[in-house]
């Protein structure tokens, strides 16, 4: 029995959550956080909010930077960011149980392999998720979006499913590294449609790809070269959805990340607010031998 298969037959949502998984307070915000990491340290904040049109929270974010030193080196810091779906609070409950269960999943593969590992905590989380629905009819039908990042010295090794962006800004330049596995996008990608239609299109939230909806799930991965002074966004598209790249590039580079939580869940409710709101910010700084 491999590693996974044993974990699964576990309790997978409460067993070793509480040693990995950095979970924000749906209400409050992550402070941020200073860790020497390899050649370079991170300062990280997070934050989820309801937004101005939802009367609940299904969208969940956490990170882990392992206290063990070598569990860092080997494995490096997880981020992730989900957005349920689902009727009766079931959204919640699928989001909450991909945060939980990659987080798990990924720092229990004994692989060396960043990509292999993160593909493989993404994909048996489907499965637990579309089990979970399968076999509680008020969970028929749920399914969340993904986006999870690894950073480990100078690679950021990103895994997505759904429409939940992960972002890199460099000296005023962002560029969205994930892709999102959407209606509209795909109508972009073939030229039928332009960003600015995608943008508004009554069908802009028909996602093409979930955890949970089906008993496999194809899973993409990126792999990107971080400098110092990068910062990594990883947000649901109750962010995205409101504000534009450039002005997520104008906020990251003005403020710190535990400013930039704040403006840019400001921003998106300042220009309607239509969905859950959930960004996790994390920036590449300069090697310290102190913490």
């Amino acid at each position: 029995m491999n590693t996974f298969e044993h974990i699964l037959q576990g309790s997978v949502f409460t067993r070793l959550k509480q040693a990995f998984t950095k979970q924000a307070d749906r209400s409050t915000d992550a402070s941020t956080r200073y860790r020497s990491f390899q050649r370079f340290r991170l300062s990280i904040a997070q934050r989820t909010d309801v937004g101005r049109q939802r009367h609940h929270n299904e969208d969940n974010v956490a990170y882990i930077v392992p206290k063990n030193a070598m569990l860092q080196a080997k494995k490096g810091a997880l981020f992730i960011v989900a957005d349920g779906m689902g009727g009766h609070a079931a959204g919640e409950v699928a989001s909450e149980m991909a945060v939980s269960t990659v987080s798990t999943l990924y720092y229990q593969d004994n692989d060396s392999d960043i990509a292999a590992s993160l593909l493989r905590s993404l994909k048996y989380t489907n499965a637990v998720i579309y089990q979970r629905a399968r076999e509680q009819v008020e969970h028929n039908g749920m399914g969340t979006t993904c986006v999870a990042a690894v950073l480990l010295d100078d690679r950021v090794y990103i895994a997505n499913v759904g429409d939940s962006r992960a972002y890199l800004v460099r000296r005023g330049w962002v560029r969205q590294i994930s892709q999102d596995h959407s209606w509209v996008a795909q109508q972009v990608r073939t030229g039928v449609m332009t960003e600015t239609e995608a943008r508004t299109h009554q069908l802009r939230n028909m996602i093409t790809r979930s955890l949970g909806s089906l008993p496999q799930v194809e899973v993409d991965i990126f792999i990107e070269q971080v400098q110092e002074g990068d910062t990594l966004v990883l947000c649901s598209d109750g962010l995205s959805g409101m504000i534009s790249d450039s002005e997520i590039a104008q906020i990251v580079e003005r403020y710190s990340p535990q400013e930039c939580v704040h403006h840019l869940i400001e921003q998106a409710n300042a220009h309607g607010g239509m969905d859950n709101i959930t960004v996790l910010v994390a920036r590449v700084l300069r090697q310290s031998y102190k913490t």
